[in-house]
């Protein structure tokens, strides 16, 4: 690093996306497994529609999560396009836990009200992952990527609850603040980072959760755990 870029404040843009669209349950409302989940078509054609709205944007580093959603749509997003590319499990999504150990009373409004308590102490996603530990691990994947030098313009393909912990950090709001940052499926959300040096001097959200197959989200008024509990059937947990 040179003398002037230990001095002079630089900006660099991150393009953060999420997969598109899958089914996270079978026909019967019974949990699929989410590491292996692939789009449907609707997910592909979400992801295709997004690709023609960023093939003209310059992109000289990628990084993806290993999760086959993820690489699905990071190809649809690349076609005849070349990028250096890293998959990493770091990137992967929060990892709920068994749905049949929630008590059915409560169940809706665990899943419905899992963002929101996110900041406890020791909240946990589900039943599973802790959420500080989530944050921990996306945020040290991301300040690793502002540590490198030589790139100004990232992709992150990964998922909702990945995107979430870093628009709330650009924002300064943290575990907090996540649910107001809805994320649906094949969405693109921008954010420029500034740094001084190797000192990161925090973000600025340029576009949040844009997605160029429904722009005005006619039609969407759900959020992603309510459509995650409408296709959820309690019965087929207990089978």
């Amino acid at each position: 690093m040179t003398a002037e870029q230990l001095t002079t404040t630089s900006r660099r843009r991150c393009y953060l996306v999420r997969h598109g669209h899958v089914d996270y349950f079978d026909l019967q409302g019974k949990p699929l497994d989410p590491r292996a989940v692939q789009l449907s078509r609707r997910g592909a054609q979400q992801a295709w529609q997004l690709g023609q709205v960023m093939q003209d944007l310059p992109i000289d580093r990628v990084l993806c999560s290993d999760y086959p959603r993820a690489r699905q749509t990071l190809d649809l997003l690349l076609v005849g396009r070349e990028a250096p590319i890293d998959f990493l499990p770091a990137l992967r999504e929060i990892r709920a836990g068994r749905l049949r150990d929630i008590p059915a009373a409560g169940l809706r409004d665990t899943i419905t009200g899992a963002y929101r308590s996110a900041a406890k102490p020791g909240a946990t996603f589900l039943g599973g992952e802790r959420w500080d530990e989530f944050q921990g691990r996306i945020l040290a994947q991301f300040f690793d990527l502002l540590a490198e030098p030589a790139w100004e313009s990232a992709l992150i393909v990964s998922h909702d609850a990945v995107n979430r912990v870093l628009l709330a950090w650009a924002a300064g709001v943290g575990l907090k603040g996540i649910a107001a940052f809805e994320q649906d499926t094949a969405c693109l959300n921008i954010l420029d980072v500034d740094s001084l040096g190797p000192e990161v001097l925090g973000g600025i959200i340029r576009t949040l959760n844009f997605t160029p197959y429904n722009p005005h989200k006619t039609g969407l008024s759900g959020t992603v755990l309510e459509n995650m509990f409408s296709a959820l059937k309690p019965a087929a947990l207990e089978s």
